[in-house]
This record gives C-alpha cells, sequence and structure tokens, in this order.
C-alpha cells in the first residue's frame, strides 16, 4: 500500500452519513464553517436512518385523529423518556431533547421535510409504545424522504462529501487541532478543528437486524480510542421485524403499527396485550417490556408471534398509506403479504444500541473538540428507548452538535491561520487523491475468509447478549472474543475488512464486559440470573480507554 501522504484542511469533520450526521453538516455550514462530511457507505443511503418509519417524537399536543389537541408537553415527553430509560438516561440531556423536538421538525420542514397533517392544520400525532400522549409525527416517505431532503440541502450549502471512505482514526495534535487519518490507496490526512461522530450504532454486531448491517460501532471505537468516555454499553434495543413466506424483512417492524392500534397475538391466538396488560393502554407499554414478552412466549413454544392489523378501520389504512407506505407498507406486499387481511409474522431483531460515546447537552464529548449525535452518542434513552425518540435524538443533537462545532472551530481563528499557511490540497485534489477501497492489502497473514469470521462475531454476540442474558452465557462470550482475537489480532489492519473486523471484537467485548457487570434486570437487559433491578445500579457505566 503506498504510504504517500496527502493533506487537507477544513473546520469541522463529520463522520457518518445518516440524518444526525446531515443534520450536523448543515447547522455547521450555516454556522460559517468549511465542512467534509466523510462516510464510509453512500451518503443518502447506507445507514439506519433511510430504513427507518420517519416516526419522531415531539410534544405538540395537537392529537391523533380521534381526540384533538391532547395536552401534551415538553416536561411529560421528557418524564416518558427517563420512566422508559428506567432511570439511566441523562436528566438535563433529557430535557434539553424534549424541548428542541418541536422546533427541530419545523427545522426540518423548512429543509423539505413534509410530515402527515389533519384537517385543522396541526400534526397527525401517533399513539406510539411507552408515550403517555399522542406524540409522534410521520415524516411522508419516512426515513428516506428525511435524509434524501437533507442530503439535497448539504450538497447545495457546499458540504464536502467523501462516500465509501473509512475514518480510521483521529488523533489530537495539539489545541483545537486534530489529525484524521482516511483509508484509501493513499494516507490521507486531514487536519480539522472539530470533529463530529456520527456514523451510527453497533447493531451490525448482532446477527439478525432491523436496519442496516454496516452499523458496526467503528465511530463509537473512534471516540474510544481518543480517549472520550463510553456509556451504557450493556444495553441493546430490541424490535420486531417481519418474516414473510419464509423470507427476513429487515426493516422496523413494531411503532409504525402499535402506533395505530395494531396487536400483537401468539401461535394460540391470544393477545398479548390484552392478556398480560389489561389495563394499560398498548402506547403505554414500553419496548422492553414487549420484547420481553415475545422472547419469553417464543421460549415457551408459544410462538411464532403474530402482528394483527386486520382491524384497521379504512381511515387509518388512508393515512398510513400515504404517510410512509412506501418506508413498510409496499416492502410488505412486494413479498407477497396482504398486510390489510393477513397477520404477520414478527421475530426479535436488533434496532440500536443505546451504548456510545457519552455528550453533554452541547453535543459535546469528555475530550474538547470532538462532539457526537445520533446513535453513536449516548446519555438520552437510558436503558430503554422511548419510541419516536431515536429519529428525535438524531435531528436534534446532529443540529446542535454543527452549531457547537462550528463555534469551537471559530474560537480557533488564529490557530487555522496557522493551519492555513501549511501546505494543503484542494477537495477536488484531495477527491483525484483518494482510490477508494479499491486495493486492498493481501498480505500472507490475511485470513481471506474474512466474511466466516465476522459472522463468528456476530454468532458470539447474538447467543450471549441477547434479550435475556445470565452470568454464565457472558462469561462464555467473553471466552470466544478472547480466542477469536488471538486469531485476528495480528492480521494486516492496513486491509479494510482486518481493521472492521478488530474494531468489532474489540466493541464486542467491551459490550459484553459492561452487561456483566450489571448484576440486575433494567429495560431492554434481562438477566435471568439476576431477574429484579437494583436500585443501588440506577447509574450509568462508563468505560475509558487506559
Amino acid at each position: 500500500m503506498n504510504s504517500k501522504k496527502i493533506g487537507f484542511y477544513c473546520d469541522v469533520l463529520v463522520v457518518g452519513g445518516g440524518l444526525a450526521a446531515l443534520a450536523a453538516a448543515i447547522s455547521a455550514v450555516d454556522n460559517g464553517a468549511t465542512v467534509l462530511l466523510v462516510n464510509k457507505g453512500i451518503s443518502g443511503k447506507s445507514g439506519s436512518s433511510a430504513k427507518a418509519a420517519g416516526i419522531l417524537a415531539a410534544a405538540f399536543g395537537h392529537g391523533d385523529l380521534e381526540t384533538r389537541p391532547v395536552p401534551d408537553n415538553p416536561k411529560k415527553h421528557a418524564l416518558d423518556t427517563l420512566k422508559v430509560g428506567y432511570n439511566i438516561g441523562d436528566s438535563e440531556l433529557v430535557n434539553f431533547v424534549a424541548k428542541q423536538a418541536t422546533s427541530t421538525i419545523h427545522w426540518l420542514e423548512s429543509l423539505g421535510v413534509e410530515f402527515s397533517q389533519a384537517e385543522d392544520g396541526g400534526y397527525i400525532q401517533l399513539n406510539a409504545p411507552g408515550n403517555s400522549y399522542p406524540r409522534a409525527v410521520s415524516a411522508i416517505g419516512g426515513g428516506q424522504a428525511i435524509v434524501s431532503a437533507l442530503l439535497h440541502q448539504a450538497k447545495a450549502r457546499g458540504v464536502m462529501f467523501l462516500d465509501e471512505t473509512i475514518v480510521r482514526d483521529i488523533k489530537p495534535i495539539e489545541a483545537a487541532k486534530f489529525l484524521a487519518t482516511l483509508q484509501g490507496r493513499q494516507t490521507i490526512m486531514i487536519t480539522t478543528s472539530a470533529a463530529v461522530l456520527a456514523a451510527g450504532g453497533a447493531t451490525g454486531l448482532f446477527p439478525t437486524v432491523s436496519g442496516d448491517e454496516g452499523n458496526i460501532g467503528t465511530s463509537i471505537m473512534l471516540g474510544y480510542d481518543i480517549g472520550a468516555k463510553l456509556k451504557n454499553l450493556e444495553f441493546v434495543e430490541f424490535t420486531l421485524i417481519y418474516r414473510v413466506k419464509s423470507k427476513i424483512l429487515r426493516i422496523a417492524g413494531m411503532a409504525p403499527f402499535l402506533s395505530r392500534g395494531g396487536k400483537l397475538t401468539n401461535s394460540l391466538g391470544e393477545d398479548l396485550f390484552g392478556l398480560h396488560f389489561p389495563n394499560r393502554k398498548s402506547e403505554q407499554v414500553d419496548r422492553a417490556e414487549i420484547m420481553q414478552l415475545v422472547q419469553k412466549e417464543i421460549l415457551n413454544n408459544r410462538g411464532p408471534i403474530y402482528l394483527d392489523c386486520t382491524h384497521f378501520a379504512e381511515i387509518i389504512w388512508q393515512e398510513f398509506e400515504s404517510s410512509q407506505g412506501s418506508t413498510t407498507l409496499d416492502k410488505l406486499t412486494e413479498a407477497g403479504c396482504d398486510y390489510r387481511t393477513e397477520k404477520i409474522e414478527v421475530i426479535p431483531a436488533a434496532h440500536s444500541v443505546l451504548a456510545g460515546v457519552e455528550i453533554d447537552i452541547n453535543s459535546q464529548t469528555t475530550i474538547p473538540g470532538i462532539f457526537a449525535a445520533g446513535e453513536n452518542a449516548t446519555g438520552i434513552h437510558g436503558a430503554g428507548r422511548l419510541s419516536g425518540n431515536g429519529l428525535t435524538a438524531c435531528a436534534v443533537m446532529g443540529l446542535t452538535c454543527g452549531t457547537n462545532a462550528s463555534g469551537y472551530a471559530k474560537n480557533a481563528q488564529r490557530k487555522r491561520r496557522s493551519i492555513m499557511a501549511q501546505k494543503t490540497v484542494s477537495f477536488e485534489q484531495l477527491k483525484k487523491s483518494l482510490n477508494i477501497f479499491t486495493e486492498q492489502s493481501q498480505t500472507s497473514n490475511v485470513n481471506n475468509d474474512m466474511e466466516a469470521l465476522v459472522d463468528r462475531v456476530k454468532n458470539i454476540v447474538g447467543n450471549n447478549l441477547g434479550i435475556i442474558r445470565n452470568e454464565l452465557s457472558l462469561t462464555e462470550g467473553k471466552t470466544q472474543l478472547s480466542n477469536l482475537w488471538l486469531e485476528i489480532k495480528d492480521l494486516d489492519e492496513r486491509n479494510k475488512d482486518v481493521f472492521e473486523l478488530q474494531q468489532m471484537a474489540r466493541l464486542a467485548n467491551l459490550m459484553m464486559e459492561a452487561a456483566l457487570q450489571r448484576a440486575e434486570s433494567r429495560g431492554v437487559q434481562f438477566r435471568a440470573d439476576f431477574d429484579k433491578p437494583d436500585n443501588s445500579l440506577a447509574k450509568a457505566q462508563t468505560f475509558n480507554k487506559l
């Protein structure tokens, strides 16, 4: 591999290509920064945002189609968030997101995103699980429409894009100055005054996922390796995805239906909500409770589990099909399912990780100049995520992130002038020089069967870090990861696939250790050997690289 180094400067480096990354890039540019966005996939297509159903929680109080308005407000939104997070969420951060949610929806609208509205001009707000009021607004066209609108705006504003490129590391080299290394035929050195980590979570560590398998936690490990604190590594959010005619559809499958009154039934035809939560509305049952219930039904041989929406009124289907048909319903139809008349089999899948880099209300990590937003940041969801808060947190903190990263870079103007005096290349020269992923290191110590090694990591994580865990399985998982590490630690990390495999194994081991240390059941993590919460453990665990 050619070791020639090429230098490039930008005020703000954004790592990622989904909702949080694009929001950060736009807000940074709008605040006067030059922005380079580097994404290992294709911006606007890769990652989980584009595959999401497009539901965002925001306390407008407009209500659903039947009850308008409702007495909702940001304080109630925050209380629901903290409750569903099982007292692990950062209350200051949670309150900030809840307060900013409504204005952020309007900001998205100003960028061209459309949301479902009622005849009175207000939003149609859905009854999403865990919310005490109808609070979820639906983006017409789903997550893909949101991301497409932001991608268009970012390009129009002059954000520079490098797709299919890995950021291998970010290192501080002096005050308000960082050096990032990109993966390509040549070593590309990016000098920047501030960096934003917004490249998604780590559900790709699991064998069955609802979103993008490419989210393997490399952005979380970027933060870890630079010295930022990681938090909530043991918590993983699971959801239900569809299986139609034996084919698994890897798209989110719970909130869009349950928020409109869908039912879950077991193989005996029993209504699981009516049986286990008879005095609660379906939207008041949080995701953790649903997933534990489904997993126990399957383990007790009462599966398969079905989503039943055959009772939906025509007005419900019309609203659903107009707002989110392309993201969910069309895919069911393509798979051969008549969702209006048939029950749909659902299976558990990893939906998001609640782990990530610790941030404050400014989206600042514990390392000055390094910001984070989206699924690779943590503190909002705690030990369980309120339905609708995933995209809300991405949008709110992405917008916040870009504004503050730009401000941080502006405060380093004197240093930036000294940087610009150094020899750097233009963006066009940079793109020309960066031959992305076309050359892989073929040294003799690289195992050519990388896919099998990646599958081993996924199987270890899936078998030992699922919805129901215990000390024996977690210890066994750590042992298996340690044995795997001995096989891969000396492989040539200049190879992109080797680098990603090693990052996966390192993060999986940290997550397994965090789950082992939490000797209780809380939220989405159910310990069969500690089946109740321990009040002394009602706090987040943090990890630092020594």
